[in-house]
């Protein structure tokens, strides 16, 4: 049984703002991005957030694609804002406007394609594909299937700042949530992340590792505690590399034998072999031990 409780958390709604929304048509996929902003800005006290679209097809459970547009159509109608553009590393902030009166609705022309389905397939369900194709459903499914191959061409960039930005955002919310207080990161918190993610590590083990500092940290004193992510990320890495068997600089650990150093040319002789030579030695120059 689920055990939802507010002390665990809840998302400050007004409303007048739920009231409106249940007045307002809008598809299955623009109310989960509605509901994933306000968890994301409102959850957290906070008007806007970073939130790339790999992260909003997570959270929804819905494709990209499909994300990419619906989101477009929320922007365009100014129920969503973008309040900063996103950069290569960074992706756009996002905001809910929760000024009603300024939202550009859709007219009935403007209908979701499951209402505008109801009133058309029935008449078309005879009609040759040709003649379907000038139908309104078709227009619009051909118009979708268009914006999908667009956007499956663009730049692999967009790909990869999405994956990257999505990566930050996990790490960030992973260290906040363990640092059990504040909701937003100092400058030098978000520079040791970008730095940690040049490391290309997994970001499962990233998370996990995070988790492990914050368990094992022993304060030494009441109230000492992690203040800064510079401190998880450099036992975070000493973790990683000690785990694979690596020391910080990537390079492999080697285990040396005590008392006697071997060069290469003596690699495949035993410990034994070589006491027995250096005894050999000391004698023929007449050494005494």
């Amino acid at each position: 049984m689920a055990d939802v409780q507010l002390e665990h958390g809840y998302t400050k709604i007004a409303n007048e703002i739920l009231e409106r929304l249940a007045l307002t048509k809008l598809s299955p996929t623009q109310f989960r991005l509605i509901l994933v902003i306000w968890r994301y800005t409102y959850g957290f006290n906070r008007k806007d957030h970073e939130m790339s679209l790999s992260f909003l097809a997570e959270a929804t459970g819905v494709h990209k694609q499909r994300v990419k547009q619906e989101l477009d159509k929320l922007i365009e109608s100014n129920i969503v804002t973008v309040t900063e553009e996103g950069t290569y590393s960074k992706s756009r902030k996002l905001a809910f406007n929760k000024d009603y009166d300024t939202w550009r609705l859709q007219s009935a022309k403007g209908s979701t394609v499951s209402e505008i389905a109801d009133t058309t397939v029935s008449k078309n369900a005879d009609s040759t594909v040709s003649e379907t194709a000038y139908s309104t459903v078709s227009e619009f499914a051909y118009q979708e299937i268009k914006n999908i191959n667009k956007d499956l061409n663009k730049n692999i960039d967009d790909d990869i700042g999405d994956a990257h930005a999505q990566s930050f955002q996990l790490i960030a919310n992973r260290y906040i949530q363990r640092r059990g207080k504040g909701l937003s990161l100092s400058p030098k918190d978000e520079a040791a992340i970008e730095k940690l993610l040049q490391e290309q590590i997994p970001l499962d083990d990233i998370l996990k590792l995070i988790d492990q500092v914050f368990d094992e940290y022993e304060p030494k004193f009441n109230g000492d505690e992690i203040h800064s992510f510079e401190y998880v990320r450099k036992v975070l890495l000493s973790k990683y590399h000690g785990q694979k068997g690596e020391d910080t600089d990537g390079g492999t650990i080697r285990k040396h034998r005590r008392g006697v150093s071997r060069s290469a040319k003596e690699g495949s002789k035993s410990y034994e072999q070589v006491l027995r030579e250096a005894e050999a030695a000391r004698r023929a120059w007449g050494w005494k031990g």
